[in-house]
């Protein structure tokens, strides 16, 4: 059996993807439940489901990940993959809710803010404004 034919069940998880999100900043953009645990056995399974719905959804993915009760950092990039995936589409991704699990591994990894909502965004204290750089604002 190849990884394609692996259902989500099958490698620990399981990604439901849900009705369109309701909130004023998630219009168009497609709410996927995921559950069990993220790591190894399960990344590839993982980005495969939300790359499936990630196509199939107007403005992106919000993803709710308070039943994951384990993260590890294969996990995490396929999070960040799919995140890729959707920008090149123009899409957003973002993390609804996440178990501790989740939370701590996307703190000490400092990649929670590349999932933020796209109505709380902040400019980096970094970023050079255009004008500073010669270009037109």
């Amino acid at each position: 059996m190849e990884a394609s034919d692996l259902s989500p069940r099958a490698a620990g998880i399981e990604v439901i993807p849900s009705a369109e999100s309701s909130a004023p900043a998630d219009v168009g953009r497609t709410v996927v439940l995921v559950e069990g645990e993220l790591d190894i056995d399960s990344a590839q399974t993982l980005y495969q489901q939300l790359r499936r719905a990630l196509d199939r959804s107007v403005g992106g993915l919000v993803i709710d990940l308070r039943g994951v009760g384990f993260c590890d950092c294969s996990g995490r990039n396929s999070l960040l993959r799919v995140r890729h995936r959707a920008l090149a589409q123009g899409k957003v991704i973002s993390i609804r809710a996440a178990g501790p699990a989740v939370d701590r591994l996307l703190a000490m990894t400092r990649t929670r803010a590349l999932f933020t909502p796209v109505g709380h965004t902040r400019p980096r204290p970094d970023a050079t404004p255009a004008r500073a750089l010669g270009h037109p604002a």
